[in-house]
């Protein structure tokens, strides 16, 4: 692992692209200074701050809209009260510290304490495509998703201060903390999730997003929702069969029956496996992708919450499921056709993650189970690298036109889904979708590993002497 590390990020290391770093948090930090001046967040307001911003090149439109909830404001706005190469650090320190507290709280829930399995899944963290994206974009996915394994924890432990808080931070990426949904069994769980709610309205109200302001700003929503419906950066059922040729009404029929039928496979799994609280929660986590319109690469975080759980609880073919599964996620198959140069890279770090997952597993000795993850790698990098390499995709925004202009009139979504047009990012391309399907499958066999997983423990109780 050590070598596949060193390799990673000094021979392989692709050249940096061009931009900000944390560039998503260019969005927030402008947004919060934006809401601090009285202006809309979520109008075009925010390019005037944008463009200032070191590294965002001002001769083009690069607009990159806020979407978040009004309630996220007030934090924004602090941060935005500081010079952007100091908020950014302060921020980037804030999610590496989410990536621990997430990993920490998983192996709680996986309740183990050995330094092999600490060792293993803060390598299995780091080295996670989704995990890196969400560090290097300055993704607010991954404070969220360290919130719903935070939220879990107290959920279980009866900590109602903390639960009600986690609870709050995972709302500010809503469509990641609806997982929590699946844990309100109990009064604890239900309470937290009362007052986090409550706390969240009343930063809604401070913000000035209540009442009229909140289904303004639910129509923004659905309309940046539709902007990017179909383009390259969306990890959805309905995206991926646009890319693979379906009209765009089979498309979002595709997603819908996807997302009805995920719901409706995993209550009845829940009730038929009998699923206690935490691997119902587990099992809804596993069927994320598939059950929500806006899905992105970096959101995939969240599945580390069941995967670590499963890399150390899982046994015989639970296991095999689950170190593949680990592999379709966690490594960045689409960005084998969005980076070509850091192919080797991506490949590198797949085997770190494959190296993680031995040392997370069950046994201190080497097992048939442990090549399992080598293989997978091995053969979908096989298929993935020669259809990346003869199909690139593009990214926003390097491949932006330099003399690039938004329509005058355009709102902030409509100018998004101009700007995605231009860069070439809803182009209908088939190997752009199978590598963005990659995921979704591993999404599957996770949710297949947590169902044997629990059905394990269920006949190892139900023999005990």
């Amino acid at each position: 692992m050590a070598i596949a590390l060193v390799l990673a990020f000094t021979l392989f290391r692709p050249p940096p692209t061009q931009g900000p770093f944390g560039r998503d948090f260019e969005a927030y930090y402008a947004a919060g200074a934006t809401w601090n001046a009285g202006g809309d967040p979520w109008s075009r307001a925010v390019w005037s701050v944008e463009r200032t911003i070191g590294g965002v090149d001002a001769s083009r439109d690069e607009l990159l809209p806020y979407v978040g909830p009004a309630a996220a404001l007030p934090l924004f706005g602090a941060l935005a009260r500081l010079p952007h190469p100091v908020a950014v650090r302060i921020w980037s320190g804030l999610i590496a510290a989410a990536l621990c507290a997430l990993i920490l709280a998983a192996l709680a829930l996986a309740r183990t304490r050995r330094i092999t399995v600490l060792l293993g899944a803060f390598a299995l963290g780091i080295c996670s495509a989704p995990a890196m994206s969400d560090i290097a974009l300055g993704q607010v996915a991954l404070l969220s998703a360290a919130a719903v394994a935070c939220a879990l924890l107290a959920y279980e432990r009866r900590a109602v201060a903390a639960g009600s808080f986690a609870t709050l931070l995972a709302a500010l990426q809503p469509n990641l903390a609806l997982v929590l949904i699946a844990r309100l069994r109990d009064r604890t769980a239900l309470l937290c999730a009362a007052l986090g709610a409550l706390a969240f309205a009343t930063l809604t109200l401070i913000a000035g997003g209540g009442g009229p302001g909140f289904v303004a700003y639910l129509h923004r929503l659905a309309e940046h929702g539709n902007a990017e419906r179909f383009v390259t950066i969306q990890h959805t059922p309905a995206a991926i069969a646009w890319s693979l040729g379906a009209s765009a009404g089979v498309a979002t029929a595709a997603g819908t029956v996807c997302a009805l039928a995920a719901i409706a496979a995993t209550a009845v799994a829940t009730v038929r496996a009998r699923l206690d609280a935490r691997d119902g929660t587990l099992l809804a986590i596993a069927a994320l992708p598939l059950a929500v319109p806006f899905f992105h690469e970096h959101d995939f975080v969240i599945e580390l919450i069941p995967l670590l759980v499963l890399a150390v609880r899982a046994r015989g073919t639970a296991r095999v499921l689950t170190t593949v599964a680990t592999v379709l996620i966690c490594v960045d198959w689409l960005g084998l056709a969005q980076r070509p140069p850091a192919a080797a890279q991506i490949v590198a770090l797949g085997l770190a993650v494959a190296c993680a997952l031995v040392a997370l597993g069950p046994d201190t000795r080497t097992t048939r189970a442990d090549v399992v993850p080598f293989a997978a790698l091995l053969a979908l990098a096989c298929v993935a690298l020669p259809a990346a390499h003869a199909h690139p995709a593009p990214t926003w925004p390097d491949a932006l036109p330099a003399t690039y202009h938004a329509p005058a009139n355009a709102d902030a979504s409509a100018v998004w889904a101009d700007e995605q047009h231009a860069a070439g990012l809803d182009e209908r391309q088939p190997a752009w979708g199978m590598l963005r399907a990659v995921p979704i499958a591993g999404c599957i066999m996770l949710g297949s590993a947590i169902i044997l997983t629990h059905r394990a423990k269920q006949m190892k109780h139900t023999t005990a002497p």
